[in-house]
């Protein structure tokens, strides 16, 4: 096996459907793992299976709602059917509000999807490999967060604080589970183009504000693109490349945070 070769090697993505997780299916999967996507929407996925499948791509997907009350469940069936070398906790959502007009509804909602339902399906992921272990590979934890998990915005006091939470549960994760060879990294992108942050991007004066942020935005390229992360994801995937990287975030912000 070559660097960036995942042949062999199944991935397993959460919020698999749209944006940031349907590119991911497709990159990993162009690298030559058999990716198993997760959302809430058949549709979606099924769409992207179709896609996948005819460009000769190993891809599969099971509907899955993380928040649901028998998720638990069909989590732990669902990795041991399809038991992860690599997993991504991806799926995520943001309600954009100040401090003093976020509803318990809205917190309770975002909390719940970013950070616990990530947190047990994640654990569902680490049971698996460890009761089905491979010692001739690498196993990787791959955590999506954000730039907004080391700085902050306005605004965004909720999801801000659910992907600062994540960073830490990357560190603590890192040290539990390094006795058993598996890495945990998280990825930090700056704002990328995708259907969860088009309402915000729609708006041309926050659109000009997160070029402007961006040292490397250009008028060609002035917001990250999904494709942007690949090389990021597939460092942290593949082994070869990322053996001795666990506990830490890879940002891809355009130079943001660097100020």
């Amino acid at each position: 096996m070559g660097f960036g070769d995942l042949s062999g090697r199944t991935v397993v993505i959460t919020g698999a459907s749209k944006g940031i997780g349907a590119r991911a299916c497709r990159a990993l999967a162009r690298a030559g793992a058999s990716v198993v996507g997760l959302a809430r929407s058949e549709d979606d996925l099924a769409a992207l299976k179709s896609e996948l499948n005819g460009d000769g791509l190993a891809f599969d997907y099971k509907v899955v709602d993380l928040v649901a009350a028998d998720a638990a469940d069909r989590l732990d069936a669902l990795m041991s059917a399809h038991v992860p070398d690599v997993f991504i906790n991806n799926a995520g959502a943001t309600r954009p509000a100040a401090f003093q007009d976020v509803t318990v509804e809205d917190f309770d909602d975002i909390m719940r999807l970013n950070l616990k339902a990530g947190f047990f399906a994640t654990q569902a992921a680490v049971k698996a490999m460890k009761a089905f272990p491979r010692p001739e590979v690498s196993r990787s934890i791959i955590h999506m967060s954000s730039m907004l998990g080391r700085v902050a915005l306005p605004g965004r006091v909720v999801y801000a604080a659910t992907k600062h939470a994540l960073e830490g549960l990357t560190k603590a994760m890192a040290l539990d589970l390094a006795e058993d060879g598996i890495r945990v990294n998280s990825i930090c992108p700056t704002y990328i183009e995708t259907p969860l942050t088009q309402p915000l991007l729609e708006n041309p004066v926050f659109r000009g504000f997160v070029a402007e942020k961006m040292p490397l935005s250009t008028p060609q390229q002035p917001i990250g693109q999904v494709g942007d992360l690949d090389g990021a994801l597939l460092f942290l995937t593949d082994s070869a490349l990322s053996d001795l990287v666990t506990g830490t975030n890879l940002v891809v912000d355009g130079g943001w945070t660097a100020q």
